[in-house]
């Protein structure tokens, strides 16, 4: 006599929200490559520098912006893991800079926020051209996660 029981593999539910947000940071501050995990610090740091100066309309903005980006990438996250196409989010920068460039009179009288801002233009700019190429080789067909948090979802 057989005994031996069979069942359905486990359906593994999508993480909630908060776990996605909580895993796309965890992603980038410990599962990178070390220069891309730097480069990760250095990037969420100076976007996060707007706390600094939260008085002004400006780090209001980029904070706002900031925070618009991670949470349309962790709904991104949530549905197709960490591939390339996340950082297309980064394009939402691209309004804020138009914006602040037409208040660059007002910005250049606030040395230090003028120092962070530029700083914050050429770091997102970078970021950018990177985004730039992971989208490309996205849609050329590199669609599959590249990094996961656990280390199970890698097999």
């Amino acid at each position: 006599m057989n005994l031996s029981f069979q069942t359905a593999p486990a359906k593994v539910a999508k993480p909630g929200f908060v776990r996605s947000i909580l895993e796309l940071l965890g992603v980038v501050f410990f599962r990178f490559r070390p220069v891309p995990r730097v480069w990760g610090w250095w990037l969420v740091a100076v976007n996060g520098a707007s706390l600094a100066f939260i008085s002004t309309v400006e780090a209001q903005v980029v904070l706002s912006v900031t925070t618009a980006v991670v949470l349309l990438q962790s709904l991104a996250y949530q549905r197709i893991g960490f591939t390339r196409i996340l950082g297309i989010t980064h394009y939402g920068w691209i309004p804020m800079f138009a914006w602040l460039g037409m208040r660059l009179d007002h910005i250049l009288l606030n040395r230090p926020l003028a120092i962070w801002l530029a700083v914050l233009l050429a770091t997102n700019t970078i970021s950018l051209v990177i985004d730039t190429i992971d989208v490309a080789r996205f849609l050329r067909g590199e669609r599959e996660p590249h990094y996961h948090w656990a280390k199970s979802e890698a097999t």
